[in-house]
């Protein structure tokens, strides 16, 4: 009866083992499916830029800081957080390539069309293109802007900003005009 006993509960043991051994390669079987969920897709593009990560919450930072020296008018202070050789891609269409200097200059000329700019942060974030080895911060904000005969206009914008060697060397703007709000019912 012992060696029954002593049998059934090496058994019980053992399959108990094997059924753990199953289990856990069942696991490794589904995350590795999950894993290679993404790998198979084909996209119809190939993108130049495709693999991305999340980027360094300081970059977002100087980013956000620029912005709120062009919406307080301190334009002088923001030539810090330039590179020596910017490049613009102006929401407008115009382009810009040159010295932080230059650009100041001329965004100096250009603000003085306006008494007022308020900006609302929709959002930001920042993100590392592995592939390219390269960082940007995306921002998305609604711009309210008063010109000198107090008329106030609004435009919704998307822009990007490259980040090199913690100071902003590129950036790219895209607007629209911001839609009437919708009458309340």
């Amino acid at each position: 009866m012992r060696k029954t006993l002593f049998a059934m509960f090496a058994f019980a043991i053992i399959f108990a083992c094997n059924d753990e051994k199953k289990k856990d390669d069942k696991m490794s079987d589904d995350k590795k499916e999950n894993a290679d969920k993404g790998s198979n897709i084909t996209y119809p593009y190939k993108a130049d830029y495709s693999n991305f990560s999340m980027g360094d919450p300081n970059h977002a930072k100087l980013v956000l800081d620029f912005i709120k020296m062009w919406e307080d008018n301190k334009l002088d202070d923001m030539k810090s957080l330039l590179a020596d050789s910017v490049g613009v891609n102006f929401n407008d269409g115009g382009r810009f390539m040159g010295t932080s200097d230059s650009l100041i200059s001329m965004g100096k000329q250009f603000r003085a069309t306006m008494s007022a700019v308020k900006i609302r942060m929709d959002a930001f974030m920042p993100v590392h293109s592995n592939d390219k080895n390269e960082d940007y911060v995306l921002v998305w904000e609604t711009d309210f802007i008063t010109d000198k005969a107090g008329k106030t206009d609004s435009l919704v914008n998307h822009a990007y900003f490259q980040v090199k060697n913690n100071k902003i060397a590129f950036w790219g703007e895209y607007a629209q005009k911001n839609p009437p709000a919708a009458p309340n019912k």
